[in-house]
């Protein structure tokens, strides 16, 4: 495995599509927490039985996690292999999936999840009660190192089978928002699983998912081919193909010369020179989110221990520019982690921080910066691909007088220090650590890991930003969770230990074999493929 990336389900769990351009004032309907009762949910519609044909191949820039079993890291494609136990529609809701419903009990302390009867895995297996349990178990064992697991460990009580097709969790406590995490849970084949080992379980994998895996190429191709006897949706291509493309240019040359049918991970620029050429542009997910996370603030020596300062850095961004000039208006200024138009709890009172360079050299001066000390400049380090853009950052930011090093850094190094927690990590304190990635709707995980005293990425320590926490998302009431979610945004946007830049519409490119898309697209690409048709 290349790359061994702690992020979070991003790309996969988006739950709201939102489509907005700088300045507008676009309303989303906001995204919603389950209820202590019975959730709304929805039965999927028996598939139409058809015979996939052709090949549809995808050039993306980097594979991430190379990884098909959940507990190793993480495993996008497991999202194509596997079904989770609940998932999303376009509007943020939880709906069913291998659960085709499911309660939390009065007291928020027990999840009863019914399984669908009629579900098989690839080898014909049924899928029953007892894979969930064996899945959950997996993923809350030492051996897990996906980011999810502490979120089921840190609140579990028991766990039971009562027969094949009801499944129960209890927790220590109430945790509505467990329910995400129940989304990403991917259900393994108990039965294979034991009879292969773990070993030859990730050689030849087997799941309840639209596709079945063919074969893997480290660093070069992953390929699955259509499950005709899918619970959910048949495909409409007999192969589908990921191939890591590392080369903008490259991706974008096998595009057009019908190489690859699908191109990821193209620059905002140059999407909108090919949608002029005539390629189309589909929006997917939730948008990329462009934040600054600025870890120890309360252990570094160093310019960030000064909020004036953190402040400074936030008013001295034209952020409306960037997203109008940069991002070719396909980004909108309204953004904090994991927390824009559409997310649960948004409100549009939130203000960014205006454009205010007078205010930012006021702040810097009344902070006798830099002349306080002995190293004014302030270290910033970034992901290669992201270089471009830090370098706008820091010309706003000298012309203020900030005093900001842009250092590149490979993707896995920086992914090792942006997710240990800053006891283990202690050097990253006081240095910037931009985030350019996608998000999703009910970021309440995330914030815990940017917020909250201990999370992986050691931006909190305030007891008072802890308190909220814990009282949004232990109390059973959604319309009371969804306010007291809104009260800890005010107060931890004032932290300044994360600065929201912009949303950045998250688009992808696709060739004359591509049709309509018959499927979610607010997920990620690896669960609606299945639903991607021929023209």
């Amino acid at each position: 495995m290349k790359k061994l990336f702690l992020i979070s389900l991003f790309l996969l769990l988006a739950v709201v599509m939102v489509v907005t351009s700088c300045g507008e004032a676009t309303t989303t309907p906001a995204a919603t927490q389950p209820t202590a009762t019975t959730p709304t949910t929805t039965t999927a519609p028996t598939p139409v039985k058809i015979e996939p044909t052709g090949t549809l191949t995808v050039a993306t820039a980097d594979f991430v996690y190379e990884s098909v079993d959940p507990i190793f890291f993480e495993s996008f494609w497991g999202f194509a292999l596997y079904d989770t136990i609940i998932s999303t529609d376009e509007k943020g809701n939880y709906i069913g999936r291998v659960a085709e419903t499911w309660e939390l009990s009065p007291d928020g302390l027990t999840w009863t999840f019914h399984v669908r009867h009629g579900i098989k895995f690839h080898n014909g297996d049924p899928l029953t009660a007892n894979d969930i349990e064996f899945s959950i178990g997996r993923l809350m064992s030492p051996e897990s190192t996906n980011s999810w697991s502490p979120m089921l460990i840190n609140n579990f009580d028991s766990m039971s089978v009562p027969d094949d097709y009801t499944f129960i969790f209890k927790t220590k406590t109430s945790e509505p928002p467990l329910a995400s995490v129940f989304a990403a849970v991917r259900i393994l084949p108990k039965n294979y699983f034991n009879q292969v080992g773990q070993d030859e379980f990730r050689k030849h994998p087997i799941g309840s998912g639209s596709w079945k895996f063919v074969s893997y190429v480290p660093e070069t191709s992953f390929t699955m081919e259509a499950f005709t006897e899918s619970w959910r949706q048949v495909p409409a291509f007999k192969f589908f193909v990921d191939l890591q493309v590392p080369e903008e240019a490259t991706r974008i040359a096998m595009l057009k010369n019908g190489e690859v049918d699908i191109a990821l991970s193209i620059s905002i620029d140059r999407v909108v020179d090919l949608q002029a050429e005539g390629f189309k542009a589909e929006t997917s997910g939730f948008p990329n989110i462009l934040t600054l996370t600025i870890p120890g603030t309360w252990i570094t020596d160093g310019p960030m221990k000064d909020i004036r300062i953190r402040k400074a850095l936030s008013y001295a961004i034209n952020r409306q520019e960037l997203c109008d000039v940069f991002y070719r208006g396909k980004a909108d200024p309204r953004c904090m982690w994991f927390f824009s138009p559409g997310s649960w709890g948004w409100s549009d009172s939130f203000k960014t921080d205006p454009y205010d360079p007078s205010m930012a050299r006021q702040l810097l001066a009344d902070a006798g910066y830099p002349a306080a000390y002995d190293n004014p400049v302030i270290s910033l380090k970034t992901e290669v691909v992201n270089v471009e853009v830090m370098q706008i950052l820091q010309g706003y930011w000298a012309d203020v007088g900030l005093q900001v090093d842009v250092q590149p850094t490979d993707g896995a190094e920086w992914a090792g220090l942006y997710f240990t927690p800053i006891e283990a990590a202690p050097a990253k304190s006081g240095v910037i650590f931009p985030w350019i990635w996608g998000s999703f709707a009910v970021g309440v995980y995330p914030s815990r890991n940017m917020y909250v005293t201990g999370g992986n990425h050691g931006a909190g320590n305030d007891p008072e930003a802890d308190r909220l926490f814990t009282k949004a998302t232990t109390e059973l009431d959604p319309a009371k969770a969804m306010q007291y979610w809104t009260d800890f945004q005010v107060y931890v946007k004032e932290m300044y230990v994360n600065i929201g830049v912009c949303a950045i519409e998250n688009l992808f490119l696709m060739g004359p074999r591509v049709g309509e898309i018959d499927a979610n697209l607010s997920e990620g690409i690896y669960y609606f493929s299945s639903g991607i048709q021929h023209p």
